[in-house]
């Protein structure tokens, strides 16, 4: 049964890495040709700093979530390492559950806040704000799963923890 979910997973963790390519690609397209349309053309595209700011929103959440599943997510393992080994593993369940439950509020209240402003359209492109208010609750999705993932397995790994002196 974990087999099937650790496969969901990764097959939504190469979705969103996909994504996230798609979308840096796109919002570097969108830079550049504002950069040329502006100094080169002085004439700028009106939609071009909205795009990015969207882009960039998109892609910080679902590069969070990647970077959480990568292990490589800004942490603190200084204080887990001050534990005894037998203490490690509790204390990993411990912050685990206090992360999980910030990102399941994060998930819901992100949820919410989509559908309150999904009628409101946006300035410059007009597309409803809703659908970049989803970034939240997507990336907190995905770090959720991540990080149920990781506990499910014992993140806890000597060879990957940075030994602080």
């Amino acid at each position: 049964m974990l087999g099937y979910y650790f496969k969901f997973v990764e097959y939504i963790d190469k979705l969103a890495r996909w994504v996230l390519g798609i979308l840096t690609f796109l919002m570097v397209i969108d830079v550049f040709a504002q950069v040329i349309w502006r100094y080169g053309l002085v004439s700028p595209i009106f939609w071009a700093d909205e795009a990015a700011r969207y882009l960039f929103i998109w892609i910080s959440f679902l590069g969070a979530a990647v970077a959480l599943g990568e292990k490589i997510h800004y942490g603190f393992d200084y204080l887990v390492l001050k534990f005894p080994p037998g203490y490690r593993r509790k204390v990993e369940i411990l912050v685990g559950t206090i992360v999980g439950l910030f990102l399941l509020l994060c998930i819901i209240e992100g949820l919410e806040a989509a559908i309150i402003v999904m009628a409101q359209k946006s300035p410059s492109l007009r597309i409803r704000m809703g659908w970049v208010y989803l970034a939240l609750p997507s990336g907190a999705t995905l770090m959720l799963l991540h990080l149920i993932t990781q506990m499910i397995k014992g993140n806890t790994d000597e060879s990957t923890l940075i030994q602080v002196e």
